[in-house]
C-alpha cells in the first residue's frame, strides 16, 4: 500500500500535467483513500523536518505570523502539520465546491474534487519540502542558524538552487491544477482558469502563513 502511494505522489510530481488521465484511469482503484494517505505522507515529512530543526534548538528565520512562540515554532510545527494540511485541503475544496456552484458548473462529487485538488498540490508540497530538507540536513550535521542564513543570502549558486525549487514548487502546482480544472470541464474554459487560480492561492496562503 505504502509503495503505491508513494509512486502516486511521484507520478503526480513528475507528470503534473496528467492528473486528469490519472483521476480517471484509478476511479475505481481506491484513489480517494490513496490521494488522503499521499497528503498524510508529505505532512509528515515536512512534520519529520521540522522535528529536525526543533531538535537543533533553532528557531525561523522569517517572522512567524500564527501565535506561536518562535523557540518552540518548529516544535510545534511538527506536531500540528499533519492536521494543518489536512485542515487546508478541506478549506480549498469546500471553497472550490462553492466557487463552482456559483458559476453553474456541473455537478461535481466531493470524491472527484477532493482528489484533484490532493493531487494538484503534490507537486506544489513535494518541492517546497526539498528546501525545507535542505535546512533540516545543515541543520543536523551541526551548522548554526546564522551560518545557515549566511549560507542563504549570500548570492551564489547555492541561493539560486535553493529559490529555485521554491519557484519550481509554485509554477508546477498552478500549472497542475489549471490543467486539471481545464481537463475536467466542469466549468467553462475562463472560469476552470480561475477557479483554478483562486484554489490555488487560496492553498498556498494556508500553507505558508504556518511553514516556516
Amino acid at each position: 500500500m505504502f509503495s503505491s502511494i508513494l509512486k502516486l505522489i511521484l507520478r503526480a510530481v513528475i507528470f503534473p500535467c496528467s492528473n486528469f488521465d490519472l483521476l480517471q484511469n484509478q476511479m475505481t482503484s481506491g484513489i480517494w483513500t490513496k490521494s488522503f494517505l499521499g497528503l498524510i505522507v508529505l505532512s509528515s515529512a515536512f512534520a519529520l523536518t521540522s522535528l529536525v530543526q526543533a531538535a537543533s534548538g533553532n528557531f525561523p528565520g522569517i517572522p512567524a505570523i500564527l501565535p506561536l512562540s518562535l523557540q518552540n515554532y518548529f516544535f510545534w510545527q511538527s506536531i500540528l502539520m499533519i492536521p494543518w494540511l489536512v485542515l487546508s485541503w478541506v478549506v480549498v475544496i469546500l471553497f472550490a465546491r462553492t466557487a463552482l456552484d456559483l458559476f453553474r458548473a456541473r455537478p461535481v462529487s466531493f470524491r472527484q474534487l477532493s482528489v484533484s485538488l490532493a493531487l494538484s498540490f503534490y507537486p506544489f508540497l513535494f518541492w517546497l519540502w526539498i528546501p525545507h530538507l535542505l535546512t533540516a540536513v545543515f541543520y543536523l550535521l551541526g551548522m548554526s542558524q546564522k551560518e545557515w542564513v549566511d549560507l542563504l543570502s549570500r548570492p551564489g549558486w547555492f541561493q539560486t538552487f535553493y529559490i529555485a525549487f521554491i519557484v519550481l514548487a509554485m509554477l508546477s502546482g498552478w500549472v497542475s491544477i489549471s490543467v486539471f480544472m481545464v481537463k475536467a470541464r466542469w466549468a467553462k474554459r475562463r472560469h476552470s482558469l480561475l477557479i483554478a487560480g483562486l484554489s490555488y492561492l487560496l492553498g498556498c496562503f494556508l500553507v505558508l502563513i504556518f511553514l516556516r
